[in-house]
């Protein structure tokens, strides 16, 4: 049995995805901040869920953005499953839809924290028991929004494009080690409850400075966020996972996209670019790397 952390579990694509993999037959230690106060009541709906259906789904309480926090949750971790940490999904997040000038300076800093730091943190937190093993997979979640820096979700995008960049470097430097690494790119997933959850800007009058076309431009970010029929659901994104999950490293993509609509074919060149040029510095170098 595989044994497999995901952080973010409380909401949007982590709760569905926790539940879709522990239905899958893995142990899912389905991590989230204020399991015992604020999101009490989901991580008692997934514990409740999983013994109900006699399914292996543990709660664990996790901050991403604090060193002692993931160090006790790992602790934990690794004694339940005896060092043996199969994957690491990093999906916690947290998106912003407005104007840059709109938050403050320790704003950015926070969506950094979450964002980018948090998951290298817990990059950092599994990798000694995979390379124990000599074997792993991380899947860190990002967005299409990483290769599209559009006007109000310039903060958003640039935490998704490092993240991008940290991962791709990590690719090349954990190829030789047996551990895999491999990217989701979602589309517009209404029901992340992006909106509920986002930022309350620090400086909304800023918003004055700007023109109507700044202001149109929200609104239909906003709107194309709002939950409805036709719209695509959080699962599909929980598949796209278990499908990479299931595939043998040697097949695996570095990228994933899930819905990417009509962006979707330039995404793709952009992803393929960027493998090009990262393999050409390479190659240079003397070093050469199997294409996927």
């Amino acid at each position: 049995m595989k044994n497999i952390i995901l952080t973010g579990s409380s909401s949007g694509f982590g709760r569905i995805t926790a539940q879709v993999l522990a239905k899958e037959g893995y142990h899912v230690f389905a991590t989230m901040r204020n399991p015992k106060s604020k999101n009490q009541l989901i991580a008692t709906y997934l514990s409740e869920w999983a013994l109900s259906n006699r399914l292996m789904l543990t709660v664990v309480e996790l901050d991403v953005t604090d060193e002692d926090s993931v160090a006790n949750a790992m602790a934990e971790i690794a004694e339940a499953t005896n060092g043996q940490i199969d994957v690491l999904i990093n999906n916690a997040g947290i998106g912003y839809i407005g104007l840059n000038e709109t938050l403050s300076a320790a704003q950015v800093d926070w969506m950094f924290q979450v964002n980018v730091v948090g998951a290298d943190r817990m990059i950092k937190a599994a990798l000694p028991y995979m390379h124990e093993r000599k074997e792993g997979l991380i899947i860190n979640v990002s967005t299409i929004a990483s290769r599209m820096p559009i006007p109000n979700m310039g903060i958003f995008s640039a935490t998704k494009a490092a993240l991008e960049a940290l991962t791709i470097s990590y690719y090349y430097e954990l190829a030789s080690v047996g551990i895999g690494i491999a990217l989701i790119q979602p589309g517009t997933f209404p029901s992340t409850n992006i909106i509920a959850n986002q930022l309350e800007p620090a400086n909304p009058r800023a918003e004055a400075y700007y023109g109507e076309e700044m202001g149109n431009i929200r609104r239909a970010l906003l709107e194309s966020y709002i939950p409805g029929p036709f719209k695509p659901e959080c699962i599909e994104v929980a598949y796209a996972i278990r499908n990479v999950i299931g595939v043998p490293s040697p097949f695996r993509s570095l990228w994933t996209i899930v819905r990417g609509g009509f962006k979707e074919q330039s995404v793709r060149y952009f992803n393929q670019a960027t493998r090009e040029l990262v393999d050409s510095f390479l190659e240079v170098t003397g070093v050469v790397y199997d294409a996927e």
